[in-house]
């Protein structure tokens, strides 16, 4: 059986949110295999050959630890990140807050909590029920303003989003499908999650590969 745990982060070292906390998660979960949300051209760019990825400023939190793990251990590493991005992230965050009170004071309040307590947070329902609030705030105020504009700049990121995440399982779904593991985890940011549960429904039953999927909690 092909048993992979789900392990979300946040792509920034803050407080408990660190990358000696994440190094003995995956030391403690020891896979076979690391599959990462980061596209696989990262692997030609300088954060791989100049090594600046062990600089926590020149790249994410989730690239540097896993690369300092694979410095270590022989494992295989697999970005599944491959959907090209058409756009950058639109600059849509300021306009939302700037409107809504309490989407800063949500927002500050999931960044204190993973601050404070790190990955058992990140990974914990009540920070999903944290992130579907902010969901929640930012659709709400974006109809409210009624800036045709922002409304659909907004809807194309969302778009993007689920492609990624649709791409993210693909990639995933064909490597089960021609190799058997035992032990894998895949490390991805706390936002895709609710998503990447809820299409693995889906993805069971177009794929004959039995994937076994659990989400990590603290022991």
């Amino acid at each position: 059986m092909n048993n992979i745990t789900l392990i979300c982060t946040m792509h920034v070292n803050i407080g408990n949110c660190n990358s000696e906390e994440l190094y003995a998660i995956i030391e403690k979960e020891n896979p076979e295999i690391i599959f990462e949300e980061t596209d696989i051209w990262r692997k030609k760019d300088e954060y791989y050959i100049k090594g600046l990825y062990k600089k926590q400023r020149s790249c994410t939190l989730e690239t540097a630890t896993i690369m300092r793990y694979l410095e270590n251990n022989d494992i295989i590493h697999i970005p599944v990140d491959t959907y090209e991005l058409p756009i950058a992230p639109p600059d849509i965050y300021t306009d939302i807050s700037n409107a809504c009170e309490d989407y800063e004071i949500t927002v500050k309040n999931n960044f204190i909590l993973s601050y404070q307590n790190g990955f058992s947070y990140i990974n914990s329902d009540e920070c999903s029920i944290e992130l579907d609030k902010i969901l929640e705030i930012e659709v709400k105020t974006i109809e409210r303003l009624g800036k045709q504009k922002l409304m659909e700049k907004y809807k194309l990121w969302r778009s993007i989003t689920d492609k990624r995440d649709n791409e993210m399982l693909k990639n995933i779904y064909d490597y089960s499908q021609k190799h058997k593991y035992t032990n894998a985890v895949f490390i991805v940011g706390a936002e895709h999650k609710k998503s990447i549960l809820k299409k693995i429904v889906d993805f069971d039953q177009r794929y004959k590969t039995k994937i076994n999927w659990k989400s990590w909690r603290i022991t």
